[in-house]
């Protein structure tokens, strides 16, 4: 499968700092941008990942460096193996989660480091969506956007729609690290795009205001521009994926 990548990885207008990063199979990007065309080989690995860290909790931007590190180490040393993808990734998701709680506990941190986790993995053949917490992945097809990730959020108890999220479920933050691990062998088709996002930008910008855009052959700093016009609040991550 050939593609056309474009990513980018920003702070945004208002934090100091960036929590999120990004992984172009490997290639970690934070505060950078890249473009490129892919193919996506037969027999081996590549993916497209974003991680967003933790806002308010310590170390954010070293737990989502190190979820896209141990992930690329995996990978490297075959200990995701293509006959028991789904349960490897997963086992990757619960060891990560294990480390980033234990780095935590060892350094006495009172909120423990986190991050989300989505993306899309080719391997030897097959394709995979992942996804942990609240940043999205969505597909892009004949002029309609449609999310392919759910949201492990819930809303505050007070009933306000405008509340702070609850992230029910991420790597770390004391969480067990529960992977949702689905097969997009067959929905993928020549001409889709996939947007992968942390909630820097869809939380800035609507599903509406990202299907326009995509319709007018948007690229990555083009949303990342709409993130900011929309308040830039937080940290963005982007990655377009176009199947040629």
């Amino acid at each position: 499968m050939k593609l056309n990548v474009d990513a980018i990885c920003h702070k945004g207008l208002v934090r100091e700092n960036n929590e999120d990063a990004l992984s172009v199979s490997g290639l970690f990007l934070r505060d950078d941008a890249v473009s490129m065309d892919v193919e996506t080989p037969e027999k081996g690995f590549f993916y497209l990942l974003v991680a967003d860290g933790m806002g308010g909790h310590e170390n954010g931007e070293e737990a989502s460096w190190f979820t896209l590190d141990e992930i690329k180490e995996q990978f490297a040393l075959h200990q995701i193996g293509p006959d028991r993808f789904e349960e490897d990734i997963r086992e990757a998701a619960h060891y990560i989660s294990y480390k980033l709680n234990s780095i935590a506990a060892d350094r006495g941190q009172i909120h423990p480091m986190g991050c989300t986790l989505t993306g899309v993995i080719w391997y030897y053949g097959r394709i995979w969506l992942i996804n942990a917490g609240d940043s999205r992945t969505y597909r892009f097809r004949n002029g309609m956007l449609r999310q392919l990730t759910t949201d492990e959020t819930e809303r505050g108890y007070t009933g306000d729609p405008n509340a702070s999220k609850l992230l029910l479920n991420c790597l770390g933050g004391g969480c067990e690290g529960r992977l949702v691990v689905e097969s997009l062998d067959g929905k993928m088709l020549e001409g889709d795009t996939l947007l992968i996002c942390s909630d820097g930008l869809c939380d800035m910008v609507s599903d509406d205001e990202l299907e326009e855009a995509l319709a007018q052959g948007t690229t990555a700093a083009d949303l990342y521009r709409m993130a900011c016009e929309g308040g830039g609040a937080d940290n963005t991550s982007i990655i377009l994926a176009k199947i040629l």
